[in-house]
């Protein structure tokens, strides 16, 4: 399979966006993938919307969703100047401040528009060490498929089970860790509960746990797009060292910077998971 995508992957970006609308009709129209899910997710998170706005807010999410589903694909066979030229990184610098100081910094995103190109362009950009933090998927073709592409240019991936030992044993050395953590959490999970999108909602604690372990700096990337295939990347920092160890400010900010991002650009976020399937009450 992931030999019939790479195929795929090599024909131009303008025939796959052909695809991508048959793509959308698919999942939207015929298979109505998740879409009672989306909508109630819609509902809840924007009440002031009436049935038709939130019918068309969904509909431009599966149009967004399936772009992102070729651009996916592309992922496996893009070049580095591609996606650099698709994906622009304001305040690059800010990041390459600290690591040509020898600091090793932390960067947060979030489920919002294409978080493989994301990752591939900070890969191609920031000419440190890569590394993101992720949770193995359930399912084997998507889990190879997102292994290749988080790490065509030389990018690590790490299982969020082996972070500490990773930080341990690279503890010093200057590179860019990546996160993103607004999905739900388990019941296992270390969870911060907040206000998100008008409901409670629980949040990894993972980005604070890990940057004051570390004692790294955190930056914020915010992602909006700017065109079909065409990205601009935001970094934003929301944390520095010294630490209150008792004090959430890291998630805290992180998820401020999440909430107003997805506000700004609703279609863009991941509405297909069921993100508020657990409530403080279970983790008691």
């Amino acid at each position: 399979m992931t030999a019939i995508l790479k195929l795929i992957s090599r024909l131009p970006l303008p025939v796959l966006y052909t695809s991508s609308w048959l793509l959308y009709g698919l999942i939207h129209y015929l298979l109505r993938f998740r879409r009672e899910l989306v909508r109630d997710n819609l509902r809840f998170a924007f009440p002031q919307l009436t049935e038709s706005e939130i019918a068309d807010l969904t509909r431009r999410f599966y149009r967004c969703y399936a772009d992102v589903m070729v651009e996916m694909i592309k992922s496996l066979t893009i070049s580095a100047q591609e996606i650099t030229e698709r994906v622009e990184i304001e305040g690059k610098s800010l990041l390459t401040e600290k690591l040509e100081h020898g600091q090793a910094v932390m960067v947060a995103a979030a489920h919002h528009c294409n978080i493989e190109w994301l990752m591939l362009a900070l890969s191609a950009q920031v000419h440190y060490p890569f590394e993101a933090i992720y949770r193995p998927l359930s399912s084997p073709a998507m889990e190879s498929l997102s292994t290749q592409a988080y790490t065509r240019f030389g990018g690590r991936l790490i299982k969020d089970r082996s972070v500490i030992r990773e930080i341990v044993a690279r503890k010093r050395s200057p590179r860019v860790v990546a996160i993103v953590p607004d999905q739900s959490p388990n019941r296992s999970d270390d969870t911060y509960w907040t206000e998100f999108l008008g409901r409670e909602t629980g949040f990894f604690m993972a980005p604070d746990t890990i940057a004051k372990f570390a004692g790294y700096p955190v930056f914020f990337l915010g992602m909006r797009r700017t065109g079909r295939g065409r990205y601009v990347v935001s970094v934003k920092p929301i944390a520095a060292p010294p630490y209150r160890a008792a004090d959430p400010d890291i998630v805290t900010a992180y998820v401020r910077e999440v909430e107003q991002q997805v506000r700004a650009s609703p279609a863009d976020w991941l509405w297909i998971h069921r993100r508020w399937k657990r409530s403080r009450s279970l983790y008691g």
